[in-house]
């Protein structure tokens, strides 16, 4: 191998070399100018105190799936959707304001406008979660920004405030969930128990091929069922009062956007008490049916599979044998 080759492989080594050394030094000069202030300060608090959470009355929630409002009536939090009102899990709008007020580490990392903008906890870029309570009272403007190197923190920062804290990223769970991660998609309330149910009747829906629809009636009968006018046909207990809890308890899968345009099939229960409650099924449209449901003005969605679980033949109640 001759010197010329030499030296210029060497030359190649060397510009490697200081190219390495200048993209060192640039991070580290962002990084000086990120975290200005130097050692992080070790920051305990919770970034919504929890005597507010019954001032609470609006939560805005913006992220990745856009924009979600939940509000606050008669002390029930319900999804807002363009003029219509959904139901949301309770539960669910809780342990949000609960993460929201738990005490943890939150260390102080930057103040800087320039860190403001390099970790994307800006006004616009940020996701963010804003309470309000009253006549639109701020309780906390709280702004997430971008990951940590490793993914396991946020960057995040109070709208009022300069400072810029990192935590474990507890918060876009919520802020990019979809509208169904909110919705309370039960058909019946969850206090409604099965041995209230004193009688069922069903009319089955037309399905795909068969324009035939069934319906008959299963009345409660001592600790067992009874078919009313053909008492000699055994049912097996274990079967109707499972299907019932599958009833009492079932979900849709979404809330639909219009009126049916006609019943198909419905299940109504006649509880001991007088009183009735009722699911009824639109027609098949795509693989799913629009349904109304007793005491709620709202349209659910129901796949086909949901229906076929709920809206059993009277073949499925014989006893074996």
């Amino acid at each position: 191998m001759n010197a010329g080759i030499i030296g210029r492989i060497t030359y190649k080594k060397k510009v490697l070399l200081l190219s390495v050394v200048v993209a060192l030094l640039a991070l580290a000069n962002i990084l000086t100018l990120v975290f200005e202030s130097g050692r992080p300060g070790k920051d305990s608090f919770a970034w919504l105190d929890s005597s507010l959470h019954v001032m609470a009355d609006r939560i805005e929630l913006y992220g990745a799936e856009g924009g979600t409002v939940l509000l606050r009536k008669n002390n029930v939090w319900l999804f807002q959707g363009g003029s219509a009102e959904y139901p949301v899990k309770q539960g669910r709008v809780e342990d949000l304001l609960n993460a929201l007020s738990r005490k943890e580490t939150y260390p102080k990392r930057a103040s800087s406008a320039e860190a403001r903008d390099a970790l994307a906890v800006t006004e616009g870029r940020a996701s963010r979660v804003i309470v309000r309570g009253g006549a639109g009272l701020p309780l906390l403007d709280l702004l997430i920004g971008t990951s940590d190197a490793l993914g396991r923190e946020v960057y995040l920062r109070k709208a009022e405030q300069n400072e810029i804290h990192s935590g474990e990223d507890i918060f876009t769970v919520y802020t990019d969930a979809k509208a169904r991660y909110w919705y309370d998609l039960r058909l019946f309330p969850a206090n409604l128990r099965v041995d209230a149910v004193q009688q069922a009747e069903v009319t089955l829906p037309e399905t795909e091929g068969n324009n035939h629809k069934g319906a008959f009636v299963l009345r409660r009968s001592g600790s067992g069922w009874i078919i009313p006018g053909n008492e000699g046909v055994t049912l097996d207990n274990l079967k109707v009062e499972a299907w019932l809890r599958s009833v009492l308890e079932a979900e849709a899968d979404d809330f639909g956007g219009r009126a049916l345009e006609r019943i198909d099939g419905s299940i109504l229960f006649r509880l001991g008490d007088g009183s009735i409650r009722s699911i009824q099924l639109g027609p098949l449209e795509e693989q799913e049916r629009y349904a109304l449901v007793s005491d709620s003005s709202l349209i659910y969605v129901l796949g086909e599979w949901t229906v076929g679980r709920l809206f059993r033949e009277l073949s499925h109640f014989l006893k074996d044998g």
